[in-house]
């Protein structure tokens, strides 16, 4: 008799919860939003930059790799603007004496590729470049680093966007107010020094050693 007790508990109890339990089902998290590495904005508001260098071992001293804008505030989460509207800039070479001796002992000598063109004319570049980039892919032309900069970098930051020249006077007058003072004779070992700037070229008290 107890058995059937058991047995009749039993059946009471499937039947009951078919309609007074509710199985557990695992919570759904919300997908995270999406954050890219990098993106080209036609217009930037900058909120920090990031004022980079190379240590040269030629010269055991840091040289100036660019000044980057690192975040916009019309997008928080988008990571770096690059390549931002270059559509209308062209590049003059900085012709003044002070500006190519900066140029030739400051600024880390290397060239590397084109980022900023991809086919097709309408780059704001001269002739003799658009010419160079139809006999091959754009983004295969080498070209000085101090250039790349330029293109890449200054185009997206209204203070920076301007002639190649006001751009490297920019960098000129960062230069001297940090370099002794922050980069000099810092991150000793390492290859690359940057230092974090707010949006108007004041130093935020973080250098990140790479």
């Amino acid at each position: 008799m107890y058995k059937d007790i058991k047995c009749l508990l039993f059946i009471t109890f499937l039947f009951l919860s078919k309609y007074f339990f509710v199985p557990l089902v695992p919570l759904q998290q919300p997908p995270p939003l999406p954050l890219l590495s990098s993106y080209s904005p036609m217009s930037c508001n900058v909120t920090n930059y990031d004022f980079t260098f190379i240590f040269d071992e030629q010269n055991k001293a840091f040289k100036v790799h660019g000044l980057w804008a690192e975040q916009c505030s019309e997008c928080l989460t988008c990571g770096y603007p690059y390549c931002c509207n270059v559509d209308n800039m062209s590049f003059i070479y900085p012709n003044k004496s002070n500006q190519i001796a900066f140029l030739n002992a400051q600024w880390f000598n290397a060239t590397t590729r084109e980022e900023c063109f991809s086919g097709g004319g309408g780059d704001g570049c001269s002739n003799k470049r658009k010419e160079k980039s139809v006999e091959k892919n754009k983004n295969d032309v080498e070209v000085s680093l101090f250039e790349h900069e330029y293109f890449k970098h200054a185009s997206c930051s209204s203070a920076m966007r301007v002639s190649a020249s006001e751009f490297l006077e920019q960098v000129m007058r960062v230069y001297d107010m940090y370099y002794e003072t922050h980069v000099e004779n810092q991150c000793s070992g390492y290859s690359q020094l940057w230092l974090n700037l707010d949006g108007n070229f004041v130093y935020n008290n973080v250098t990140k050693c790479l």
